[in-house]
Order: structure tokens, then sequence, then C-alpha cells
């Protein structure tokens, strides 16, 4: 195994780590209530169901925070013995500028069952539907779902957004509509007030240097140990951890990456302690920006827009994703 693949390998089990913040814990909360409020509602006769939604940056953790609150759910129900009407939670990213025949595509595509051809709306909702029912689906989780409706007109909005809604209050199958997104989010679930009402959105909260901070520093600690490795003494001045939290654009979820690649370019240079500079680095590698715009180095670091840096850099990740998929 080469240098490459060898970072590459350690890095990718930094990566497995999962830290439980408090937004972790309050959208955990939230799913499993309304998965069992759903639950017990269907067991009256009652239809109507609730869901969850959290908001936050890109990069902050959304979809990371989702993925173990399902699986965590999945595990749950599955050690119980599950329940009567289902406790499948089925995963989507809503596609760029999504329609709602792309996004049920997508959906379909998760549920194995693939759409070849383009037919019409009503024949797409009609077939997600069955198919949660057929496989006994609980709850449907949208990623990315700033991108629905994107750019349209008001009345496109409003039908992306009653379509959807209806999938909570399906006469033969309704299921919880789960959602992660970027504050954007807010414009498509805010139009319709039943949907808002039924979502009740959380928003993630900026890192604390108080509390996050702490969290941060912990990780990064866990992280060296993990491969080897010590931190400078540097790295322990009170300034460091609000740089770092600063560079994150205030996102728990970028400034743990923001370690994580600092780390990973000083195992590339063959260090064993990790430094500031390591940092600097990492920063630049993401935005591509000018030493006085990096908060690692600039006096006035409080006033740099890290949120614009790493938005641009989040864009272009997208896009050059996208270009390859061509």
């Amino acid at each position: 195994m080469n240098k490459i693949e060898q970072v590459a390998t350690q890095l990718a089990e930094l990566e497995g780590h999962f830290f439980e913040t408090d937004d972790y814990r309050k959208f955990r909360t939230r799913v499993f209530r309304v998965l069992a409020r759903r639950e017990a509602r269907l067991k009256q006769g009652l239809t109507e169901q609730w869901g969850a939604a959290l908001l936050g940056p890109a990069g902050s953790g959304k979809s990371r925070i989702a993925e173990r609150v399902i699986a965590e759910y999945t595990d749950l129900t599955e050690r119980t013995g599950g329940r009567k009407f289902g406790t499948k939670i089925v995963s989507a990213i809503v596609p760029g500028k999504a329609t709602v025949r792309d996004t049920c595509k997508a959906i379909l595509k998760a549920l194995d069952y693939p759409v070849a051809r383009t037919p019409d709306e009503d024949y797409l909702i009609d077939r997600v539907m069955y198919e949660m029912k057929e496989q006994k689906v609980a709850g449907l989780h949208l990623d990315e779902m700033q991108d629905a409706g994107r750019y349209k007109t008001s009345d496109s909005m409003e039908q992306f957004s009653k379509r959807f809604r209806n999938m909570t209050q399906d006469k033969n199958w309704p299921i919880c509509l789960i959602l992660t997104a970027t504050p954007e989010a807010k414009q498509f679930i805010n139009h319709d007030r039943t949907l808002t009402r039924r979502l009740k959105p959380i928003e993630m909260s900026p890192a604390r240097p108080e509390v996050e901070g702490v969290m941060i520093r912990k990780a990064m600690t866990t992280f060296l140990a993990t491969v080897g490795a010590v931190h400078h003494p540097e790295l322990d001045r009170p300034d460091f951890m609000r740089r770092l939290i600063h560079a994150g654009a205030q996102c728990f979820g970028v400034a743990i990456e923001l370690v994580q690649e600092a780390i990973g370019l000083a195992m590339m240079e063959g260090e064993t302690t990790l430094k500031l500079d390591h940092f600097v680095d990492a920063y630049f590698e993401r935005t591509d920006c000018d030493d006085e715009l990096n908060p690692f180095i600039s006096d006035i670091w409080r006033a740099i827009d890290t949120k614009i840096a790493m938005e641009r850099a989040v864009r272009e990740k997208k896009s050059s994703k996208t270009a390859g998929k061509r």
C-alpha cells in the first residue's frame, strides 16, 4: 500500500466517528416521537401524520445526523419485534432544481423500483405510495430539500408542497416526512402552513467554543491517538479553537472535517505532530483564499466571512461531481 492509499484509509477511519451534539439529540427525539405517534394513530384509524425537518448550512452534518438517527431507529425497532405499520425509512436525495416528477423518480430508485421511461406525475405519485405500502415504509427522508422546486413560481412551489404533504395523510398508507436541507428550504416549508405545523423545523445551532469547542478538542485528541500522532502546544492557545470554529463558519461538522483534513496533510508530510500550519493549508485547500483571508493567519480573522468561502467550496464540489457523471 503506497502512502496516499495509507493516508486515505486512515482518514476514512477518522470519518467513521460520530459525535452526539445537541442538534443530533433534538432531531433524534423528534424523529422517534413522530414515528411512534404514527404507529399509535394508525392503530386508532387516524391517518394524518407528522414529520421532522433539520435545517443547517451546507457541510454542517445534517445528512450524517439523519443517517445516524435512521440507523438507530431501524436497529431499535428490529430488536423490539418491529411495528405493525412498518419500520422502514427510505432516504432519497432531491435532484437539483427538482420537479415533483424528478423527486418521485429518485424515491422510486431508493425503493429499488427504477423508472426507465418518464410517465406522468400522477402515475409516479401513485407508484411511490403503492411501493411504500408494499414495503411497509413508515418514513420518507428527503435530503437536499432546498432544491425542491427551486427557481419555480409560487404555484409550482404550492403544487410541490401539496404533493408531499398529501403523503402524510394518505388514506391507505400515510408516512412521516423527514427533511434535511439548508436554511433556504424554509421558503418551501413555510409556503404551506400545514406542512410547517406538521414538520416543526429544527434549525441547527452555531458551534460555540465553550460547548462544541470542547467536543472538537476531544475529537482531535481521539483522531491523533488513532493515527499515532500528537498536537503542537501552539494548538493549546486560547484563540485557536475560536479560529477553528470561525473557519468552519460556526458549523460543528465543518470544523471536524478541517481537523481531519489537517491531520491528513500532516500524515502526507510524514509529520507526527499536528501544527497550526496544517490547518492553514487545510483551509487554503478548501477555499483557495489569500493569506489575509485565512482565519488561521489573519490578525483580523473575526472580520472574515468564512460562510461565503465555505458555501462556494461546497458549490464547486457539487459542480465537479455533477461534471464527473456526464
